[in-house]
């Protein structure tokens, strides 16, 4: 009789539609921000200003999101999470005045921390060691599956029946979506009589005994896939946890900043009409699938901070490309270049740190990682809106972010593997 499958695929299946409710919320808020400044007159900073909130809350919330994944699992906390991030979205569309439009987007942000990137990871983490990456890199497409679906269908409604009724209609979609899908999850493959990956005892000792092979000593096994287990002070005491959160700072400033004014760039720095510009975004999110699958499937044979480092520095090329493109052709460019490098960056930035730390302490050392360095990415935002509120558009703030992004590049380049705790240090051969 053949092995049954293995559950840890409903768990991609569940992080894959995690991702796509999270990723309606961040891809589509800037399709909203024209209706509302046609309709309230609100600058594009104050426009800009939830997510950079948002993105506090994220950093804030990180430690708390890591203590209650490891402590309760990630079900309760997605169950939480899709639950108001549905709430935030029909909210959103009552909004009537500022201060309402800057809280609902709190407790939108509040359900993105609790059903986000860190939440879907832990899980996944804990279900896959060799197949981490392509696992989290399946998982992640839902992110750009709503940039495909999602975003082109909310600027219809939009059209149709309003920017009250598309948001409305979001909220309604993550929780008819999101609940029964957070049920399906489960803490790990222990718990269930399996191991990581599927594999069997046998399987298991084999692959653990070809990985100390290399060198006789447990070294080798700490860059293997995270069979070594970090405490979160552990990590802290290595260097790569803070190339790593450094690098992750600087590259969340530049997709916050992106992702919330790309959409107002492409309508009224480039002149696109909105459904050249919603194609635009629909073609960048198709080449960023391409782009994930090709991460996940690089970053479980390569060094995970190599191919971090290949991707900023892609990513700062497309940037170049944006602050010159003023029709169709070159934004294309950059949308394929722009989307395939995000696309890349996405399953490695949290596999990195399960290969690098383990699973026993992956929600607190992300969650840290977030708290400490999301500052970089908090600001991104308003930055970007005043800078095209002072100077008449984005063209310069873009050219910034393309240096910046080369130096992250180079910053991950210094995120090599760590050494095995002190405790851990002993020879096998």
């Amino acid at each position: 009789m053949g092995r049954r499958p293995y559950y840890g695929w409903v768990i991609v299946g569940v992080g894959f539609c995690a991702q796509f409710l999270t990723g309606i919320s961040a891809q589509a808020f800037s399709a909203y921000l024209t209706p509302l400044g046609q309709e309230f007159g609100w600058s594009r900073a104050v426009l800009a200003g939830p997510r950079s909130i948002t993105q506090a809350e994220t950093a804030l919330m990180g430690p708390v999101d890591g203590y209650l994944v490891d402590r309760f699992g990630p079900r309760v906390v997605l169950l939480m999470g899709v639950t108001l991030l549905g709430l935030g979205m029909v909210l959103f569309g009552l909004v009537q005045n500022v201060w309402q439009y800057y809280a609902v987007n709190i407790v939108m942000g509040l359900g993105t921390s609790y059903s986000g990137l860190l939440i879907v990871s832990a899980a996944v983490n804990n279900w896959f060691r060799r197949k981490r990456t392509i696992a989290l890199a399946l998982t992640t497409i839902g992110f750009s599956m709503a940039g495909i679906i999602a975003v082109p269908i909310v600027v219809w409604i939009q059209a149709t029946l309003g920017w009250r009724a598309a948001a409305m209609a979001s909220g309604v979609t993550v929780w008819a979506i999101g609940i029964p899908a957070a049920m399906l999850l489960r803490r790990s493959p222990e718990s269930m009589g399996l191991l990581p990956d599927g594999d069997t005892p046998e399987e298991a000792n084999a692959r653990e005994a070809a990985l100390r092979a290399g060198d006789g000593t447990t070294v080798r096994v700490a860059s293997g896939g995270g069979r070594l287990d970090f405490t979160l002070r552990e990590a802290m005491r290595s260097p790569a946890f803070w190339s790593i959160g450094v690098g992750n700072g600087v590259n969340a400033l530049i997709m916050s900043a992106v992702i919330v004014h790309l959409f107002v760039h492409l309508e009224q720095g480039v002149g696109m009409s909105r459904a050249s510009a919603a194609l635009a975004f629909t073609f960048m999110n198709a080449v960023n699938i391409g782009g994930r699958l090709v991460g996940g499937y690089l970053g479980d044979r390569y060094a995970k901070n190599l191919l971090l480092s290949v991707g900023m520095f892609g990513t700062a090329a497309s940037l170049a490309v944006l602050t010159v493109a003023s029709s169709m052709g070159p934004v294309l460019v950059f949308a394929a270049l722009y989307g395939f490098c995000w696309g890349t960056r996405t399953p490695l930035v949290n596999s990195i740190a399960g290969d690098y730390f383990g699973r026993a302490s992956f929600g607190k050392i992300v969650g840290s990682l977030q708290l400490f360095f999301s500052p970089l990415g908090i600001g991104g935002p308003v930055l970007a809106g005043l800078a095209a509120d002072t100077q008449g558009g984005y063209t310069d703030i873009f050219a910034v972010f393309s240096v910046l992004a080369m130096s992250a590049g180079v910053i991950f380049l210094l995120a090599r593997p760590p050494r095995p705790p002190q405790r851990l240090r002993t020879d096998t051969g």
